[in-house]
């Protein structure tokens, strides 16, 4: 059974097998993150060029086909090949070697899921079909980014001064105030906070 879990990938290595739009989505999704992405391929889409430009010093591009030991030392792989006796082949290494492992043309041989994310740094917010229907995870991303494209990073950073305002002056009142104040635009927010930080409002109530 998969678990949903938020990882540090801080300088850990990826190995993405394949150089096509697949294999592109996934090294793009994982540099975001500061992984360390290694790509093997015989031939890459041009568009990885320009990712190795981006991210100079984060990503590696080897023209090589598959061979095992180019995923000693992975904390992740990715198997996106065009081919399934390659893919495969990837999945039987990565499990001997218990390496966590993605198969992009079969499910049932990886060992993780890259669910559909929105990410407002800060907010983050994962959506998954289980392979069963991917479209409907980028529909559901899609919705999720437009219902809550407020929570930006700087909106995000108010509420966790407020947190901090509320944990040590209004413990008791935490709730109330939480509501209220996922209610107020990004203007509004800054004007609540400076208020409960320089005069007990809820004194008394």
């Amino acid at each position: 059974m998969f678990c949903p879990i938020m990882v540090d990938m801080s300088n850990k290595k990826v190995l993405i097998a394949g150089g096509g739009k697949i294999a592109y989505r996934k090294a793009k999704y994982f540099l975001n993150y500061k992984a360390k992405v290694e790509v093997v391929s015989p031939e890459f889409k041009q568009d990885f060029f320009k990712l190795e430009e981006e991210y100079r010093g984060q990503i590696s591009l080897i023209s090589d086909t598959y061979n095992k030991k180019y995923i000693y030392g992975s904390f992740l792989v990715i198997g996106a090949t065009s081919s399934r006796n390659v893919n495969r082949q990837i999945a039987l290494d990565c499990q001997e070697l218990n390496i966590l492992c993605n198969i992009s043309d079969k499910k049932e041989e990886s060992t993780f899921i890259s669910p559909g994310v929105v990410d407002k740094e800060g907010l983050i917010i994962s959506i998954s079909t289980m392979g069963k229907f991917p479209y409907l995870s980028r529909r559901l991303q899609e919705e999720l980014e437009d219902r809550y494209s407020r929570f930006d990073k700087e909106y995000m950073d108010l509420l966790e001064e407020l947190r901090k305002v509320v944990l040590s002056k209004y413990k008791d009142k935490s709730r109330q105030i939480y509501e209220h104040s996922l209610s107020l635009n990004k203007g509004q927010l800054k004007e609540f906070l400076t208020e409960l930080k320089n005069q007990n409002i809820y004194e008394g109530e």
